[in-house]
């Protein structure tokens, strides 16, 4: 289920920079690959201080995955996961970062399922997209990072 989820949000991203159909594309301005690796900590950081608990890296934040920029070009973009086996108020902690992710400008949609609620955000032209899977004892933040100029597979 995890691993779905998070397939989703990546695709999302992607996919959200590729057709233009995402919200966030309109923000979006070209960025280096260290202010987008930069912003995509800073948001992960930012979600895990508000959750607490003891926050391992699952991958990243160097991994690298292509992307398409605005302009039809390649492009390349940073993504982070982290885990926590934090027990939480799942259903508190779910709002709580919903209310602050769209006090940040995000469109935030939550789902829920028999293991506890999942909310993605749309990264309000800071990230491409953020998540956080509210789990007793299995906690994950994800953030993939806006598309900039470059080669995922060189960085």
């Amino acid at each position: 289920m995890l691993l779905v989820g998070m397939l989703l949000v990546g695709a999302t991203g992607c996919d959200a920079q590729r057709t233009g159909t995402g919200a966030s594309e309109l923000r979006e301005p070209q960025v280096s690959a260290d202010a987008a690796k930069r912003q995509m900590v800073e948001a992960v950081d930012d979600a895990t201080e508000r959750l607490g608990g003891d926050w391992k890296a699952r991958t990243g934040p160097d991994y690298a995955e292509d992307c398409v920029l605005a302009d039809g070009e390649a492009g390349a973009q940073w993504r982070y996961l982290t885990g926590s086996t934090l027990a939480g108020r799942p259903q508190a902690d779910a709002a709580r970062m919903t209310e602050h992710w769209e006090a940040q400008g995000m469109k935030v949609t939550r789902r829920d399922s028999s293991d506890g609620p999942a909310n993605f955000g749309d990264g309000a032209g800071k990230v491409s997209s953020i998540s956080v899977y509210a789990y007793s004892g299995n906690y994950t933040v994800q953030a993939v990072s806006l598309c900039f100029p470059g080669d995922a597979d060189e960085l």
